[in-house]
């Protein structure tokens, strides 16, 4: 078998964007997500991807993906691998490659997104010197008609960004150049939105909601350790459900770390259920 290894920049034509589609749709797991494969043809996104295809066949057989959201040099990647060739090593090909792309465009730091089902993601993880750092679950709920408390006001981010940094950095601990790329990344993309809330004409917490085509994404859901306690997170997670559903959404979708037990609870009280566990890993 004669396999050919090319690396795109993004944004991805059309036309690959559905070969992968395609590729992937071979699997019993859900990689969509993992390959951000929704973003690939978004022109403000910073990143690559690493193409293999069948020369015999001039089929796809194997894709890697690599994103820095933020453009500060951080990325994330994960690799899909046509179960038919999974034994002539082309995982590592791909490896190899996306290594010597992450050299050129000075990367800082890389992270490896990995399935709970794919044993054998990572055994080569380990293999070549990766180290398991956190995992993340992917949870779902229904859309659904849920207005928050009228006490409550959940409006689009407007400028106010000495109150958002003070909000952020106390719910997260990020340093104040994270947080205004974070900001700026936020405002900045097309299908991104970042919400605040406010309580009693002040600012208590945030979130970014992302529209995927049928989807709906929440990201970035933070409340002030002065404002905890008062449900304002549970019912940000209203607002959003309410959002999603006048967008005509099925569902809405969020991103947890496992760890994150105080996270957890309130979004299973919210109604959200898990439908993927992801392992990230990183050079040890």
């Amino acid at each position: 078998m004669d396999i050919s290894i090319m690396t795109v920049s993004l944004p991805l034509d059309a036309d690959t964007r559905k070969e992968i589609e395609e590729l992937l749709a071979k699997d019993q797991v859900d990689y969509t997500s993992l390959l951000s494969i929704e973003e690939l043809t978004d022109s403000s996104l910073k990143g690559f991807c690493v193409l293999a295809y069948d020369d015999d066949a001039d089929k796809l057989v194997g894709v890697l993906s690599a994103i820095d959201r933020l453009a500060t040099g951080d990325y994330e990647w994960s690799v899909f691998v046509s179960p038919s060739v999974r034994r002539h090593g082309l995982g590592t090909g791909l490896i190899q490659e996306l290594d010597r792309n992450l050299t050129l465009r000075g990367a800082v730091y890389d992270l490896a997104l990995v399935p709970e089902e794919s044993q054998a993601g990572h055994e080569m993880l380990e293999k070549i010197g990766y180290v398991h750092d956190f995992s993340e679950r992917t949870m779902v709920a229904n859309a659904e008609l849920n207005l928050p408390p009228s006490e409550l006001e959940i409006l689009p981010y407007s400028f106010e960004q000495t109150e958002l940094i003070e909000v952020l950095v106390s719910a997260f601990g990020d340093t104040i150049d994270e947080i205004i790329n974070f900001i700026a990344f936020n405002t900045q993309t097309p299908n991104r939105r970042l919400m605040i809330a406010k309580l009693e004409n002040k600012l208590v917490g945030t979130v970014t909601i992302v529209d995927e085509s049928d989807k709906l994404w929440i990201t970035g859901l933070g409340v002030h350790e002065h404002a905890r306690g008062k449900g304002i997170a549970a019912a940000i997670l209203k607002w959003a459900k309410n959002e999603a559903y006048t967008l005509g959404k099925a569902n809405i979708y969020l991103d947890v770390e496992t760890e994150n037990e105080t996270a957890l609870s309130v979004y299973n009280k919210a109604g959200f259920k898990t439908t993927q566990l992801t392992h990230f890993y990183r050079k040890g």
